[in-house]
């Protein structure tokens, strides 16, 4: 299967913005780029995530540093929301079985 990569200049292009923001962002390791020969790619996987970084960045002022912030609290929060749906499936399941 196929994976579609988008240049950054075209992105940067579409999107009106700075390619030093997006080499910011891969430099901070906030996203992964793809180097072909010369050129950088963003993969189609980080399109709505870049998207989002762009938002924050150029709407609301956020710098990368704050974006990597954002980043890792969002992951956390994340991963305690998917914890918390374990174990509310492991509470039902043995709620399920003690009440036969």
């Amino acid at each position: 299967m196929q994976t579609a990569l988008l240049n950054v200049t075209e992105f940067c292009s579409f999107y009106n913005i700075q390619p030093n923001f997006i080499i910011s962002l891969e430099e901070s390791g906030v996203i992964e780029l793809v180097k072909v020969k010369d050129d950088k790619f963003i993969h189609e996987d980080q399109f709505a995530e870049l998207e989002r970084y762009v938002h924050l960045h150029y709407d609301l002022n956020i710098n990368v540093e704050g974006i990597d912030a954002l980043k890792h609290l969002l992951n956390r929060v994340n991963a305690l929301q998917d914890l918390v749906n374990q174990l509310q499936n492991e509470l039902h399941f043995h709620e399920g079985h003690s009440a036969r």
